[in-house]
């Protein structure tokens, strides 16, 4: 069983991975991104370029603008993120 970094960290490296696919696939430039997230171009580019680690809250946003759209929605289906694993973390910590 990973640790609770283990998992983050490993959803946040997969989400990283795709987010040129996702932002491209709705359109979004990163200034587009930027502005939605509420973050500088700069940070959109240093995380697509691997300059900069995407931050937990970042992620949450990230997955909630790419689920409202159908095509982006689908298509975070067949990433290789770890959603049982990660249901079951939010299941334990809402327990806490």
């Amino acid at each position: 069983m990973r640790t609770d970094k283990e998992l983050l960290d490993s959803c946040i490296m997969c989400l990283t991975k795709e987010l040129p696919v996702l932002r491209k696939m709705n359109g979004f430039t990163q200034q587009d991104l930027a502005e939605i997230l509420g973050v500088s171009r700069q940070t959109v580019t240093n995380i697509e370029s691997g300059a900069g680690k995407m931050k937990w809250s970042l992620f949450l946003a990230i997955m909630f603008i790419f689920s409202l759209d159908h095509a982006t929605s689908e298509y975070l289906k067949t990433i290789d993120l770890p959603y049982p694993e990660l249901k079951d973390w939010f299941i334990a910590k809402r327990g806490e």
